[in-house]
C-alpha cells in the first residue's frame, strides 16, 4: 500500500510532482520540502491536512501564496474584537480561539494573527521552527455551498492573499473550487487507466510504473489541451478517454482527429452509491499462505 501526494496545475491538470510514501505517511511529511516548481507568486490550493502556521510561514517565506481548508481541530470566530488564548500551555483557556482578531474585511471575512505554536510539528525540525515568524497575518473566510449533492454546506478557509480589493470573497471561494477536479484528475490516473494495483514486486518497480503513469497522464493531458484549442471548446469538457485511446493506437505523425466533448451538466446529482454488488466472500485478512494452512488443517481435522 502507498500513500500518494500529487501536485497538479490548476488550469491545465498536468501532474507537476508526484510523490510516492510507506502508508500511513502524513501529507506534510514530504510536501513542505517539495516546491521546486513553484515560482514566487504561485498560490498553493490544499484541504486541512495542509492548514497550520508553520507550513503558511514556510510558504510565505518563500515568496509563495496558500489557499487552505481550515483544520477540523483549528477553532474560528468570527465576533469582532473577540478574546483569544496564548498557545503556552499553562495559560491557555479552553473555548477560546488562539488566533488574534485584527480587522474585519466583512462578515465572515477577518484579518487574524496566527502565534507560533510552543512545540514544533513532527515534521519539522526545532531549528527550522525557531527561524518561523512568531506570528503571521492571514485571512479567515467562510463560505455556504449551496449546489446541490455536495455534502458540505459551509467551507472555511485560511488565505495568505489579505488585500479584499483584489482577492474579494467570492474569487477565493472559486479558487479553492478550482480543487475539486484535482481528484478526478487523480481519479483518471487509477480508474480510466486501469492501473489502481500496480503489481512490481519490488520498490524501484513500483516507483517506475508511477513514473510511466505520470509521464503517460501529462500526454493525454497534452493531447486534450490540443484538441481544446483546435475544437474551441473547455479543457474539462475534452474526454481524456477518447484522448488516452487515440494515444494507445496513433502512429507517430498521425494529425489528431476531433475527439469526444462532454457536454457541461452543472445541475448534474448523482448518488455517492455502487450498483454492482460485492461477491459473497470474506476479505483476506491475512497471508494466503496463513489462509491456506487454515484451510488444509481444516481439512485434515474433518
Amino acid at each position: 500500500m502507498a500513500h500518494r501526494l500529487a501536485l497538479c496545475h490548476a488550469g491545465t491538470g498536468f501532474l507537476l510532482e508526484v510523490l510516492a510514501a510507506p502508508w500511513h505517511t502524513h501529507d506534510m511529511a514530504q510536501v513542505a520540502w517539495r516546491q521546486p516548481t513553484l515560482r514566487p507568486g504561485d498560490v498553493r490550493v490544499g484541504d486541512g491536512a495542509f492548514c497550520s502556521l508553520a507550513h503558511l510561514a514556510l510558504l510565505h517565506q518563500q515568496g509563495l501564496h496558500a489557499r487552505f481548508r481550515v483544520h477540523q481541530q483549528h477553532m474560528v470566530d468570527f465576533t469582532p474584537a473577540r478574546s483569544h488564548t496564548t498557545p503556552k500551555p499553562r495559560a491557555a483557556q479552553k473555548g477560546l480561539p488562539r488566533s488574534r482578531w485584527l480587522r474585519q474585511l466583512g462578515l465572515t471575512d477577518p484579518l487574524v494573527e496566527w502565534v507560533k505554536p510552543v512545540h514544533p510539528p513532527a515534521w519539522m525540525t526545532p531549528a527550522l521552527c525557531a527561524a518561523l515568524p512568531a506570528a503571521l497575518c492571514v485571512r479567515e473566510l467562510r463560505y455556504r455551498v449551496a449546489q446541490a449533492g455536495c455534502r458540505t454546506r459551509t467551507i472555511t478557509v485560511v488565505t495568505t492573499l489579505l488585500e479584499a480589493d483584489l482577492y474579494p470573497a467570492d474569487a477565493l471561494a472559486d479558487l479553492y473550487r478550482c480543487r475539486w477536479p484535482v481528484e478526478t484528475h487523480l481519479r483518471h490516473l487509477t480508474q480510466t487507466r486501469g492501473l489502481a494495483v500496480l503489481h512490481g514486486q519490488r520498490l524501484a518497480g513500483v516507483m517506475k510504473a508511477l513514473t510511466v503513469l505520470a509521464l503517460v497522464s501529462n500526454l493525454g493531458r497534452l493531447v486534450t489541451l490540443e484538441a481544446a484549442k483546435r475544437q474551441g471548446g473547455a479543457l474539462d469538457r475534452i474526454s481524456v478517454v477518447d484522448a488516452v485511446r487515440w494515444l494507445s493506437t496513433a502512429r507517430p505523425g498521425a494529425p489528431l482527429p476531433p475527439l469526444v466533448v462532454n457536454p457541461h451538466r452543472p445541475d448534474r446529482v448523482e448518488p455517492r452509491a455502487v450498483k454492482r454488488r460485492p461477491k459473497p466472500y470474506p476479505l483476506l485478512m491475512k497471508p494466503r499462505r496463513v489462509a491456506r494452512h487454515a484451510l488444509i488443517q481444516q481439512h485434515v481435522s474433518a
